[in-house]
């Protein structure tokens, strides 16, 4: 019998007592949407989506039917990234992901707008290049009342389908403590940990994400290893600590990763 493997296993599934910070929120969705804006309009999208579209994601929020709305532009992304900015907003409730009483939203806040002509500006501002509804698995620095957020994010992109199945626990239980230490040296504003619930099937590129939410741009340099496993698990050997690492490379490939800067948002403080 391998006791070591039987050993680790039993420390993925208690550490999660050890980790009083790190929230599990599985009720929550992410509605991503990625835009495409040509670089002759840019001016005129950045204006629809924050002077336009930002009062009506705020009515939103007053109505209790998105907990936030952020906006983001792709900062650093591969050459051929056919997307380059990216609208997130946040759901307690699956039934709302839709654009529910948009309609009436939209007609309340400008009341005097011909609503055709306004979807029509919409549309011609950008192009729609996917929409992703993402679950939360988990949050560290951050909680269903205070949303992760930073400056900047990195977006790692993951795919667990060819790794060895505990991927999930431990992105959760064992890296989880690593980066409340980061929360905890304000290194990283806060932590979050996603799969993907829609699309499905097996044209999909990738299966879970993880963001490491940031105030400053430099903080992206500071590297999450050896050192703050020491930290986070004073108990643990250099050679458990390295395993848990090799374990975690196994359990999924990293499909890729882009920064992005925040431009805007609603519901945070």
């Amino acid at each position: 019998m391998n006791y070591r493997y039987l050993f680790n296993k039993f420390f993925l599934i208690i550490s999660i007592f050890f980790l009083p910070n790190l929230i599990f929120a599985q009720t929550l969705y992410l509605k991503v949407d990625y835009f495409k804006a040509p670089s002759e309009k840019i001016g005129e999208y950045l204006y629809v989506e924050q002077d336009l579209w930002k009062p009506i994601h705020q009515e939103r929020l007053n109505r209790g039917i998105i907990l936030g709305w952020s906006f983001y532009q792709v900062f650093v992304g591969e050459p051929d990234v056919p997307y380059n900015y990216i609208a997130v907003n946040v759901f307690d409730d699956f039934e709302l992901v839709d654009y529910y009483g948009l309609g009436e939203i939209v007609a309340e806040v400008y009341p005097d707008k011909n609503l055709a002509d306004f979807y029509q500006q919409t549309r011609e501002s950008r192009e729609v290049v996917r929409t992703e509804i993402w679950r939360v698995d988990g949050f560290a620095g951050a909680s269903t009342d205070n949303l992760p957020i930073g400056n900047y994010i990195t977006k790692n992109f993951f795919d667990a389908r060819g790794g060895t199945g505990e991927y999930s626990a431990m992105e959760l239980d064992f890296w989880g403590g690593i980066h409340e230490v980061r929360v905890e040296r304000q290194i990283l504003n806060s932590w979050a940990m996603y799969s993907l619930y829609y699309p499905g099937g097996d044209s999909r590129l990738y299966t879970y994400s993880t963001v490491d939410y940031y105030d400053n741009l430099g903080d992206l340099t500071i590297g999450a290893g050896i050192d703050f496993a020491r930290i986070a698990y004073p108990d643990r050997s250099d050679e458990e600590l390295n395993d848990l690492f090799a374990r975690t490379a196994t359990s999924r490939s990293l499909f890729k990763t882009e920064i992005w800067k925040l431009l805007d948002s609603v519901g945070y403080d």
